[in-house]
């Protein structure tokens, strides 16, 4: 039985994005100097986790923060409810979002530049 093998151009991009994903943080307490963001499923809304108002325990695994929180967010007097689509990490001009596995995954999404938008003439 002939197993397939793996290319070595991929494997050498999966060994560079370990390697990239080596040393982000995996509790609460590794998140110094770091931006920890949750984005509602729900509403959309983006919330600073850390360094934030909320105490977490420091021992606490940010792949659990997935399960834990609710958007608090309020709307026409309701609160959302909605569970985080995903945790993002911003570190040294570096964007990655945690997967449900507990895995950083590179993020290289551009964010949007303030000439990006232009005013339109009236219809």
């Amino acid at each position: 039985m002939v197993r397939p093998t793996r290319s070595k151009a991929l494997l050498a991009k999966s060994t560079q994005l370990k390697a990239l994903g080596a040393g982000l943080p995996t509790r609460i307490a590794d998140l110094e100097g770091c931006e920890l963001i949750a984005h509602c499923e729900c509403c959309g809304r983006h919330f600073q986790l850390y360094p934030g108002h909320a105490d977490f325990d420091s021992r606490m695994k940010l792949v659990s923060l997935l399960d834990r929180l609710a958007c608090g967010a309020r709307r026409s007097g309701r609160a959302c409810g909605g569970l985080p689509r995903r945790l993002m990490l911003l570190r040294d001009d570096q964007q990655w979002q945690l997967d449900a596995s507990g895995e950083w995954v590179a993020d290289d999404s551009a964010f949007w530049e303030p000439g990006d938008f232009e005013a339109r003439a009236a219809l």
